[in-house]
């Protein structure tokens, strides 16, 4: 057995900086951490290549004296802690003094610094922990931490790490929480020399999500605000329009640390029963406020795992606050207009530090997509030159006129009508057989559908019941792979392009995933700061659908794997087919039940038997099985 030594402090530091500086975002996370701590009103993030090669963040909080400059860099120096009782009553987003040489130890470092009210600041530079230079330099109060090539010095680290544009993704995720949880403090965030979001910091949790979600989450939110047992929940939760099929958008902050509690989740989401579909998340940013003394924040370096001294009671509380607020909501029954939707003042500026108010944006986007619309289809269609066409207004106006075209190169003795008669065979009756195309199969008779969702037929000595959802779901699943496969999904162009509100996060997706998008059917750009300008799809459907569908489309693509690259090509042209397919509880006709029964059967002959999602497609009663039920036999 080898001799137990001390390891060297270079290699300690860098093995300490594995815990806190895991990646970008990690370093991002502390740093901003100290700003708050700092007292800062405004502070900036600037990352590069996704924070690999340059981070900066700049506040305008009290600073650090110019003599204690170098004792922020070493390990365990802190100014949040002194003595051991402060641990157990934690007010401060940082206390083990450990961030700052962590980060040094694997990259190189320049402050900035001048304590509030004194006459010179100091600059340092750092390598590796070291300081090589300390001067005098005259600048603002607060503090700019510079950090640059991260992990240089140990590159075996730089193989664990993601695509530039991932990396960037997780900063924006962290910085994106972080403002929420402090809306009085302005932040603003600049990737890659571009500008991704920028907060007022005015204070008001609606304007900060205004900035980072966009104007339909600021508008669909229901205001939390509970108190029970000295037990504080405040925040939002979101109407089910903005619920999502994953739990990206969940934000849990402790005394206004953002932690991830997956029991808390669970909890908000059991007070949502019977308000969403099975497989969607609610949306919501709350903060639970208690006494310091009834938190344990010492519990994992990076400080987003904590322990209640009370969980059950809390985990009740959490419960009670969003069932209410819910509740609340449901009782208004609506007859009340919200106070931001009655303001509707189209003169405004944006807010402090370029974010914009709540009211501001709602007037902006209205401007900007009415201005679109005018620019695109209003100039030419003078029929809605008063007023805003509604999407099937203009969809019945254009299939019109296409139908005028046709007629007009038809021959005089053809009517559409006629044409079509001789184009499309006749309906069989109900009581007739469906004769499939290859002719030894057995025939099939459609007999009706049951609960408006499942298909009747009758072939042979049995009967079937099949689900015309999950039919026609693999159907069209099959098309579009098959489709994918070849040449890529063929989109459809929109007549009226939709603009959808977006963050930061799925803007990085779509610029660095624009091509499987339109390979799977999809044209969609950036247009503005926060929104997506949806020009192309895989099928035309309502707005509300299509923003639906796109949204389920780039979750996927962040979630993508590389090693999965089959799986989520499936998952996607499942979700396509799913969105589009027959749903239960609508009423087929004879037509569409027999072609449905056809689809079936082409499936069947190709060995599939389910839909994409492993459900049956068709259930099978035999005669007997159906008479031994009746005790016709025995």
């Amino acid at each position: 057995m080898a001799r137990i030594k001390i390891l060297p402090q270079d290699i300690a530091d860098k093995i300490a900086a594995g815990e806190v500086a895991e990646r970008p975002s990690a370093v991002v996370k502390e740093l901003v951490e100290n700003s708050i701590d700092a007292g800062a009103t405004q502070i900036t993030v600037e990352i590069k290549r996704g924070g690999i090669s340059y981070i900066s963040v700049e506040d305008n909080g009290c600073g650090i004296p110019f003599d204690e400059a170098e004792f922020a860099f070493i390990r365990h120096a802190t100014s949040k802690l002194l003595e051991i009782d402060d641990l157990f009553r934690i007010k401060t987003m940082g206390f083990r003094g450990e961030a700052l040489a962590s980060i040094c130890a694997v990259s190189d470092v320049e402050v900035i610094t001048k304590e509030q009210g004194a006459d010179i600041g100091a600059r340092l530079v750092l390598k590796h922990g070291e300081v090589v230079k300390k001067e005098e330099i005259a600048c603002n109060s607060g503090t700019v931490m510079l950090v640059e090539n991260l992990f240089a010095s140990v590159p075996a680290r730089m193989k664990f790490l993601k695509k530039d544009a991932t990396e960037a993704g997780y900063v924006t995720d962290v910085l994106s929480r972080i403002a929420l949880s402090k809306p009085h403090i302005a932040f603003k965030y600049i990737c890659d020399g571009k500008e991704v979001f920028s907060t007022a910091g005015d204070g008001n949790l609606k304007n900060a999500i205004l900035n980072i979600y966009g104007i339909d989450h600021a508008k669909g939110v229901i205001e939390v605000d509970h108190m029970e047992h000295g037990v504080k929940v405040v925040g939002v939760v979101g109407k089910s329009e903005l619920s999502r099929g994953n739990r990206t958008r969940q934000t849990l902050f402790v005394n206004g640390r953002y932690i991830k509690n997956h029991v808390v989740s669970k909890i908000v989401e059991e007070a949502y029963r019977n308000e969403l579909m099975t497989g969607r998340f609610p949306f919501f940013v709350l903060d639970v406020v208690l006494s310091p003394e009834l938190v344990d924040v010492n519990v994992h370096p990076a400080k987003t795992e904590i322990k209640f001294a009370n969980e059950k009671e809390v985990y009740d509380i959490v419960y009670h606050a969003v069932k209410n607020a819910l509740y609340n909501k449901t009782a208004e029954n609506f007859q009340q207009t919200s106070t931001i939707e009655k303001k509707k003042s189209t003169g405004f500026a944006p807010g402090k530090n370029g974010g914009y108010t709540y009211e501001q944006k709602e007037a902006l986007d209205k401007n900007t997509v009415m201005g679109f619309l005018k620019n695109t289809v209003l100039k030419e269609t003078s029929t809605y030159a008063l007023r805003e066409p509604s999407r099937s207004e203009i969809f019945e106006d254009f299939a019109t006129n296409k139908l005028d075209e046709i007629r007009d190169t038809l021959p005089k003795s053809e009517s559409v009508e006629e044409t079509n008669e001789k184009a499309i065979p006749q309906t069989k009756s109900e009581g007739e057989l469906f004769e499939t195309d290859i002719q030894a199969l057995d025939k099939a008779v459609v007999s009706g559908q049951v609960f408006d969702t499942y298909v009747i037929v009758q072939k042979g000595d049995s009967m079937f019941l099949i689900d015309q959802h999950a039919a026609h779901e693999r159907k069209r699943f099959e098309i579009l792979r098959r489709d994918y496969e070849m040449r890529g999904v063929s989109g459809q162009m929109l007549l009226v392009p939709i603009v959808m509100d977006a963050d930061g996060l799925e803007m990085q997706i779509v610029r660095e995933k624009g091509e499987i998008l339109e390979n799977m059917g999809f044209g969609i750009e950036e247009f503005g700061k926060n929104s997506l300008i949806i020009r192309q799809t895989p099928f035309v459907a309502d707005d509300e659908d299509i923003k639906a569908l796109a949204l389920e489309v780039i979750e996927i693509l962040a979630e993508a794997r590389p090693l999965g690259l089959l799986s989520f090509e499936e998952r996607i042209l499942d979700t396509i087919s799913c969105k589009y397919a027959i749903k239960a509880n609508k009423k087929l006709s004879m037509l569409e039940m027999e072609a449905l029964v056809k689809d079936v059967e082409e499936l069947e002959r190709e060995g599939i038997t389910t839909c994409p999602h492993g459900r049956p497609m068709k259930i099978e009663f035999t005669k007997r099985e159906i008479e031994k039920m009746f005790k016709r036999i025995v």
